[in-house]
């Protein structure tokens, strides 16, 4: 752990990191377990260790003595036992001729006797003092340094479990019983847990509370793509159908008839296309009013609507009074018949029109084109033209009739 001291004021990052990295590994309980283990074998060791050498040296004592007054008893009695020994080993080597020889091998002799009848009281009573002394000092030790970190072992045990809805920790109460500096190292580490529990309650409201507003600008956003698409769908009509009269518009229509010149190209099929002009509408606006020409205008594209129905038919508006029709699989025999049935269900609309061709009702003027095997056409453009034509043939003939393309011909 980092030596720098903990209080409640540390930021969640630096309280996180002065904690033991392996305390995610490895649980805090089995740690401090192997800790009093390996301080019981090492208080054992000492232990042992101090009692053998003590009773070593204290062993090496008895026997100097005991060979002194072995080898000088008898010589000089009446003397302190001490000083009889010292005396006699004295006279000994020096004064009584004895070898150092015979000395040695007597000493050896002593010895061995010393250590038989020594030896099994000795390890009796080693064996007792070491435990006695083991448990006194682990016992002493787990009370001042091992108690302390309890604390501890609870904070790294519950630092990668930690329960936002159990209530704050509160300070161990052995902790202020101990003034020493592990002491104040669980009083820190346990401010710094609160700490940490108050700051994860308070992340924990401000993500709750970004989760809903999420929520609501997603909901908000879903809405405004809801709208856009419609929007999108709205426009993309509006850019392919004219407002007034509801049909396509040039834009639809000339796609269209790029689209069907060219199955009729492939398949060498049929592909009639009629250009459709309102007489003199102009004089009509000028007379009636453009709210009366708009009118007739949604009234004629009903017209066009309800007699080309099929669902391969187009009609649209080209602009102003002149619309078009672009017949799949028609010739010209069924075209212009159908064409001619327009022209008098517009006589029976009856739309007065004082400045008109004849009768002094709205009519209109046709002009038609149709591609077959036997009259192919090069290109769409080539037909709309050849369409143009006949209507401009049938304008200059006198209007309020129907005009076939020269190049036509007939099926």
């Amino acid at each position: 752990m980092s030596q720098r001291p903990l209080s409640s004021a540390a930021p969640l990052d630096a309280v996180a990191a002065d904690l033991p990295s392996a305390a995610a590994a490895t649980p805090a309980s089995a740690r401090l377990g192997s800790i009093r283990l390996r301080l019981a074998l090492a208080v054992v060791s000492v232990s042992l260790l101090l009692v053998c050498a003590t009773d070593a040296l204290h062993l090496r004592y008895q026997m100097q003595q005991q060979l002194a007054f072995e080898v000088g008893q008898g010589s000089l009695p009446g003397r302190d036992e001490q000083a009889k020994a010292r005396g006699l080993v004295y006279q000994t080597s020096s004064d009584l001729g004895v070898g150092r020889n015979d000395l040695g091998r007597q000493s050896e002799a002593l010895q061995r006797n010393f250590w038989r009848e020594q030896l099994p009281a000795m390890l009796w009573r080693d064996l007792s003092l070491v435990l006695l002394l083991s448990l006194v000092l682990i016992f002493v030790l787990d009370r001042m340094l091992l108690r302390p970190l309890q604390p501890l072992r609870r904070l790294a045990s519950h630092a990668d479990t930690f329960d936002s809805t159990l209530p704050p920790p509160q300070e161990p109460l052995q902790a202020q019983s101990q003034p020493n500096e592990l002491a104040r190292i669980s009083h820190s580490i346990t401010r710094a847990q609160q700490s940490l529990w108050l700051q994860l309650q308070e992340e924990q409201a401000r993500a709750e509370q970004l989760r809903l507003e999420v929520s609501r600008q997603q909901e908000a956003l879903r809405s405004a793509e809801q709208s856009l698409a419609q929007k999108n769908l709205e426009l993309g009509r509006l850019s392919r159908i004219d407002e007034l009269t509801g049909l396509a518009n040039r834009r639809e229509f000339d796609e269209g008839l790029r689209r069907e010149f060219k199955r009729a190209q492939r398949q060498r099929g049929h592909l009639a296309l009629a250009v459709l002009d309102l007489d003199h509408f102009k004089n009509f606006n000028e007379r009636y009013g453009v709210a009366a020409g708009d009118a007739v205008l949604a009234r004629f594209a009903q017209l066009l609507s309800v007699r080309f129905k099929r669902d391969t038919d187009l009609v649209a508006r080209l602009g102003g009074e002149e619309f078009v029709a672009l017949l799949p699989g028609f010739g010209l025999d069924v075209t212009q018949g159908l064409l001619e049935q327009l022209r008098e269900d517009l006589r029976e609309l009856k739309v007065p029109h004082e400045g008109g061709v004849s009768g002094r009702v709205l009519t209109v003027s046709v002009g038609l084109a149709a591609y077959s095997p036997a009259h192919p056409y090069l290109s769409p453009h080539a037909l709309m033209q050849a369409a143009d034509e006949a209507l401009y043939i049938a304008k200059h003939a006198g209007r309020d009739r129907l005009s076939l393309a020269a190049s036509s011909g007939h099926p």
